[in-house]
């Protein structure tokens, strides 16, 4: 006869208890939620590394960056009382500890030795990821594994996520269904500076899609991975009427924020957990199976709301997780792609551009433009009615170039993509970026494996191809926190025109679109090792812990869930990055998994 599997307290949460962990329930419930503008003049160096000029109108990362790393000293604070006074004594993890350590100290050595110490400190405009908020995520691990010691301090954190999930769900949800609080008049004030014009004020992302507080989709689904199985596990098991009411319909609020986002790592992050989820808990499906049928209806009704209300979008995005229809995706992009960028080159007055069909070589001196191909014969030119030259050789008919004299741009248009030129006053020429900043372009390492495999999951085969060459140069230390957008190679003209049937022109490249590769570039390869023995240690105790499906109380049950929560959050972040939207989130939960696998050991 299994044992009821949570027992009623009366102490459910006691008031002292509750005091040392306001801290920790101020980065749960509120960081995650904070949106409001931030002005922020940018330094020289960083301004041409960012296509917003020199200044970041930041609304999601800067402020919750700043309340984080107060709310992780004022946890520190609060737990380095309690320990001097013996109320909590240091754990004996140091299988955690020192891969801790090892982190930290490659994080800091990274940041002296950064590529630019300003944005190593203070963070990336909009990212805001400094060395401080990396610090800040490892200290918050540390002080929750430490804090973790019973079934009321599990409550606590896990009760903290249900009320987020509520609040965030609610917000997104209204999004979904075109009712944005933050376009509404009293969000926009909440949100911008006292006395600013808001008349203008638009965001990205529209109807039948969920951002909620995060700034991208990507972000909501890292979230929804994390609190889907949670919320879920504390509906089925909890037998009070009052708690598994208010659980059930968290979880609901989870679910359409997971499907409402349209993020297909989110989607993929949920799926891989679902498997190990049946294992861990096969024994308990019997016991459960009036929720889980509620459960069940429940989904299907919302999956069927969310994906009739955006005619077949979320039906749509899931079907794209099909890899045959990836492929084919991929293989359709091919074909319609009608060339190949072999070469884009400036060298003093000459600039090249070579394609598997011809090649065209301009030349500038004294300020007039010459064309020659690649046999060193002239191309004949002429103009368009809008004062283009273009070129009567019908080899040449997809370029155009337009020159402005008095400002000594040169506007280029090759096959669709365009570039800008400048003219210098030595007849010299430079491209200008797409931060308005005077370059060269540059042939980028790249792994091959992806040539013709730019656009997987969403051009991030093209971002993968240029981001892992630079990891020889990080094996050790990293380029400094946050400092991947100002390494990454952005002028390689030649690899972005080869992306898709357009080419991916007009953005700077900020972060790699996962995790690993954003460790191993801003904190070194050692530093990313160092957190994955950390994450593969939890995995690895859990998996040997739960495997057994042996669960019979909260604590057994909040222990699996966090892991499937863990787990669903480390296999998005192979799609997603790291923000501080979601990441301290991900941080308290993965102490609280540590603390509730050593409860369960010493039982």
């Amino acid at each position: 006869m299994q044992k009821n599997n949570i027992k009623k307290e009366n102490n459910r949460l006691r008031p002292k208890k509750i005091a040392y962990y306001i801290p920790l329930i101020f980065i749960i419930l509120i960081v995650p939620l904070i949106v409001h503008c931030k002005i922020i003049e940018l330094p020289k160096e960083v301004a041409d590394f960012w296509k917003g000029g020199t200044i970041n109108a930041d609304f999601y990362s800067y402020y919750k960056a700043v309340t984080f790393i107060i709310g992780t000293i004022a946890a520190l604070a609060a737990y380095g009382g309690l320990a001097l006074n013996g109320k909590l004594p240091l754990q004996k993890e140091k299988k955690y500890y020192i891969p801790t350590i090892i982190y930290s100290l490659f994080a800091i050595i990274s940041t002296f030795n950064s590529y630019n110490k300003y944005v190593a400190v203070s963070g990336f405009p909009d990212m805001y990821q400094g060395v401080f908020v990396l610090l800040s995520y490892v200290i918050i691990m540390f002080i929750v594994l430490n804090y973790i010691r019973s079934e009321s301090d599990i409550k606590i954190i896990v009760y903290s996520f249900v009320l987020l999930t509520v609040f965030e769900g609610m917000l997104g949800i209204g999004q979904y269904f075109g009712f944005d609080f933050f376009q509404s008049e009293l969000g926009k004030q909440l949100i911008t500076p006292k006395n600013s014009d808001t008349s203008m004020l638009s965001f990205t992302f529209g109807k039948n899609t969920i951002v909620g507080t995060m700034y991208n989709t990507n972000f909501i689904g890292s979230f929804s991975a994390l609190v889907l199985p949670l919320t879920t596990i504390l509906y089925i098991v909890d037998r009070d009427k009052k708690y598994f009411t208010i659980f059930g319909v968290a979880a609901f609020i989870a679910f359409a924020t997971w499907l409402g986002c349209n993020s297909r790592a989110g989607y993929l992050a949920v799926a891989s957990v679902f498997l190990i989820g049946i294992i861990i808990f096969r024994k308990n499906i019997r016991l459960y199976y009036k929720k889980l049928l509620v459960l069940f209806i429940g989904f299907v009704l919302i999956a069927i709301l969310l994906n009739s209300i955006s005619k077949g979008r979320v039906s749509n995005q899931f079907s794209r997780l099909n890899p045959v229809i990836e492929a084919e995706k991929i293989q359709t992009a091919n074909e319609n792609q009608n060339v190949k960028f072999e070469e884009i080159l400036i060298e003093n007055n000459v600039f090249t551009v070579k394609t598997n069909k011809e090649t065209l070589i301009c030349t500038i001196e004294n300020n007039n433009l010459s064309f020659k191909d690649e046999e060193g014969k002239k191309i004949e030119l002429t103009f368009d009615s809008e004062g283009n030259i273009i070129f009567i050789d019908d080899k040449y008919s997809e370029y155009k170039f337009n020159i402005n004299e008095k400002a000594s741009y040169i506007k280029v248009k090759v096959y669709g993509r365009s570039l800008r030129l400048y003219a210098m006053g030595d007849d010299r020429l430079k491209t200008v970026s797409m931060n308005n900043k005077l370059t060269d372009p540059i042939e980028a390492p790249r792994v091959k494996w992806f040539d013709g495999k730019e656009t997987l999951a969403s051009n991030r085969g093209y971002i993968w191809s240029r981001t892992i060459p630079m990891l020889k140069e990080t094996l050790i230390i990293g380029y400094g926190p946050d400092n991947y957008p100002m390494v990454f190679p952005q002028e390689d003209y030649v690899g972005r025109f080869n992306v898709g049937t357009d080419g991916v022109i007009d953005i700077v490249i900020d972060k790699p679109h996962n995790m690993y590769l954003q460790t191993a570039i801003n904190t070194g390869v050692i530093s990313l090792l160092a957190l994955i023995t950390i994450w593969g240690i939890y995995l690895i105790d859990s998996f040997k812990l739960y495997i057994k499906g042996n669960m019979e109380s909260f604590t057994e049950y909040m222990g699996a869930a966090v892991f499937l929560s863990i787990t669903a959050y480390l296999a998005a972040g192979i799609f997603n990055d790291s923000v501080v939207s979601v990441a301290p989130l991900f941080w308290i939960l993965l102490g609280t998994g540590i603390g509730i696998n050593r409860i369960i050991k010493n039982e």
